[in-house]
């Protein structure tokens, strides 16, 4: 896992533990279909970015399909946190157990009350090499 810490005006380390923890209620959420559990990671400005279409989803969209399609197996690796003052980036290359896999982009800002998501995008990788779809 790569970790951004060149910042030296926040405390990286409280913010990069935060994240990883943020990260992985996510993805728990994810695994479990579960709205209700993703909900508070969310900020309120949160979109969803389609990373095969470009099309941004309605929050209903998004529900929906979160709860239509839970991942039991979901499993993440190359995690990489990188904090740039009141942003940050969290990004993975995940897969379900199908062989095939994905990398997901979350976008977190601190609010008042901690870091929350306000963008996600998830997009395929090559089957045969796990890389970036061309």
């Amino acid at each position: 896992m790569t970790e951004d810490t060149s910042d030296p005006v926040s405390d990286h380390a409280s913010d990069v533990v935060q994240l990883r923890e943020l990260n992985g209620r996510f993805i728990a959420a994810c695994r479990l279909g579960s709205w209700e559990d993703l909900k508070p990671v969310l900020s309120d400005r949160f979109a969803y970015v389609d990373g095969s279409t470009g099309e941004r989803w309605e929050t209903a969209r998004y529900i929906e399909d979160l709860r239509a399609n839970p991942i039991p197996n979901l499993t993440i690796d190359q995690v990489d946190i990188h904090v740039a003052g009141d942003t940050a980036g969290v990004s993975a290359r995940t897969t379900g157990g199908t062989g095939r896999f994905n990398r997901y982009l979350d976008v977190y800002a601190r609010e008042a009350d901690g870091w929350r998501c306000v963008q996600a995008s998830v997009w395929p990788l090559r089957p045969e090499s796990g890389h970036a779809v061309s």
